[in-house]
């Protein structure tokens, strides 16, 4: 096993992005891979490299000549062997620290025992998160339904030649480490007391103009507004695009000489800083929801926060402002300057915490839980992203046979509605023949003739759906639907990498709770180069 200092050095690049946090979580991870395709061997080798920290890939599935020629996670020695241990034997070659095991069943059959008292049961209960690769509908809805219920993210993909799917489905996902892009907070338009008093305590007029080209953007800008305020006798709220516009000109005036590097960063910064705060919208949505009103022992860390924060909001301390990050930019200063700047920021920040733990154990109080039930870790992360809480909640897939899918409008509008239609025209093509489409039940002497023929089929097929969902006049290319039938519904491996490589991507953000995972549908069209991604 390696050490922690090997680990550092051997995940250097992944630390970078989602940190020692996400790196555990990873590292904790049990996936469950239902299907042992290309599809799941590529997708499985993006989360074996990276560490996590155990997979159960479940088919009964044995390798065949196609495989050999598309996954390369089989050998010509594994030829009519099970391809769910085969693929499992190889991809822990690749990360000795993870764990794989096969579980040689039928998807169906362990969906089946699954809702059984049993080992299939416990399984499932205990999966991170659920991957279904290339596999009937019928399989992903049953899945879906099952992860819906334990509230387990479940991503499920499949592709057909040069075309591919990916849908995600979880019932609820809170991130906290969104690493979203957050607006400038420097607090510049309503000074808290001691940033008002450090700006108060500078006379730029007393200064020379070494000094002056040291003085933070931030001072400058609180002069400027000042300065706007009493020449115009206007308010600083409900400032217009003239209106800073008008500031920005103030602060090159109040240069010593053009050029000076701090003052035109305190120009560039006018449209940023000075407007009315507002808290994200994402962030409002999630503190509008009921489930932060929720105070039991059941509820969970985040919500217990988002109580607190919903509270904290709402009191005169706050000023209907979310606590402070602590964090400034990079900017023009000198090094006393600009650490004292830092401080100042830093102490605001611990205030505000301060501040939220105390609205914090007032809901813990009312759940009746212990004051360390939420650890200063959790606290700390949370005050310093609360601007950037992010909540996903998906339409569940194993609705999609009973109603025309929620997402049916934002398809058509992204113009795939007809790849949607033909990947459930598939299915009900293999449920009506017993075969994919293009693919042949028994040896036929023109296969041509075939193609043909279930193309035309599978186009009435998909076309019929898009009437049952509303489309009066369905467009399904006949050049599309061919690319279904010419595949055979076959993995194309350089196909399937790519694929592979985003269900990972999206299956590193559920796991890790990270960045903000695709909350929809997801169609390549790797033929034409295109993506669209589609949210519920």
């Amino acid at each position: 096993m390696r050490t922690e200092t090997d680990k550092t050095k051997l995940y250097d690049r992944q630390l970078r992005l989602w940190q020692k946090d996400g790196q555990a979580a990873l590292e904790r991870a049990r996936v469950v891979v239902v299907g042992s395709s290309t599809l799941a061997s590529e997708s499985l080798k993006n989360l074996v490299l990276p560490g996590v920290g155990e997979f159960i890939v479940v088919d009964d599935a044995l390798v065949a000549d196609e495989d050999l020629r598309t996954n390369f996670f089989v050998r010509a020695a594994d030829a009519g062997k099970s391809r769910a241990q085969s693929i499992v034997d190889n991809l822990c070659e690749m990360n000795p620290d993870v764990h794989g095991q096969a579980l040689v069943k039928a998807p169906a059959e362990f969906i089946a025992l699954s809702e059984q008292d049993g080992p299939e049961a416990e399984l499932l209960g205990s999966a991170t998160l659920v991957i279904v690769c290339a596999q009937p509908d019928e399989i992903v809805r049953a899945l879906g339904a099952r992860c819906w219920d334990a509230n387990i993210p479940m991503v499920a993909a499949c592709n057909a030649g040069f075309i591919a799917e990916i849908r995600t489905a979880v019932r609820e996902h809170t991130i906290v480490e969104s690493h979203a892009g957050a607006k400038s907070d420097l607090r510049v338009m309503a000074p808290f007391a001691e940033l008002r008093a450090y700006a108060d305590s500078i006379d730029l007029e007393a200064l020379d103009s070494t000094d002056l080209a040291h003085v933070p953007f931030v001072v400058l800008l609180i002069k400027a507004v000042d300065k706007w305020v009493a020449e115009t006798g206007l308010a600083k709220t409900g400032l217009e695009y003239k209106h800073r516009k008008e500031i920005a000109k103030l602060v090159s005036r109040m240069a010593p000489a053009p050029g000076e590097e701090n003052f035109d960063e305190a120009a560039a910064a006018v449209n940023a800083n000075c407007s009315d705060y507002e808290v994200p919208s994402e962030v409002s949505q999630i503190l509008a929801d009921p489930a932060a009103n929720a105070a039991t022992a059941q509820t969970s860390s985040f919500w217990l926060l988002a109580n607190a924060l919903r509270r904290y909001l709402g009191s005169e301390y706050a000023e209907g402002k979310l606590p402070h990050s602590g964090a400034i930019p990079d900017m023009k200063a000198d090094t006393q300057s600009y650490i004292k700047l830092q401080r100042i920021y830093k102490q605001k920040a611990e205030q505000d915490k301060a501040e939220l733990v105390r609205c914090l154990c007032d809901v813990l109080q009312e759940a009746g839980l212990p004051a360390e039930h939420v650890s200063s870790d959790e606290v700390d992360m949370f005050c310093k992203n609360a601007g950037r809480l992010r909540l996903v909640r998906t339409q569940p897939v194993h609705h999609d046979a009973e109603t025309a899918p929620a997402i049916w409008g934002n398809l058509a509008d992204e113009g795939v509605s007809a790849h949607y239609a033909l990947f459930r025209a598939v299915n009900t093509f293999l449920a009506k023949n017993g075969r994919y489409p293009g693919m042949p039940g028994v040896d036929v002497s023109d296969l041509d003739a075939l193609c043909v023929q279930d193309t035309s089929e599978l186009q009435g097929i998909a076309a019929e759906l898009m009437r049952a969902w509303g489309d009066k006049d369905p467009e399904t290319p006949r050049n599309l639907a061919a690319e279904f039938v010419r595949s055979g519904c076959m993995e194309l491996h350089n196909v399937s990498a790519i694929v592979g490589g985003v269900v990972a991507q999206e299956t590193i953000k559920l796991i890790t709770h990270q960045y903000v995972p695709h909350d929809g549908v997801c169609i390549l069209d790797t033929a034409n180069t295109t993506l669209a991604a589609v949210k519920a």
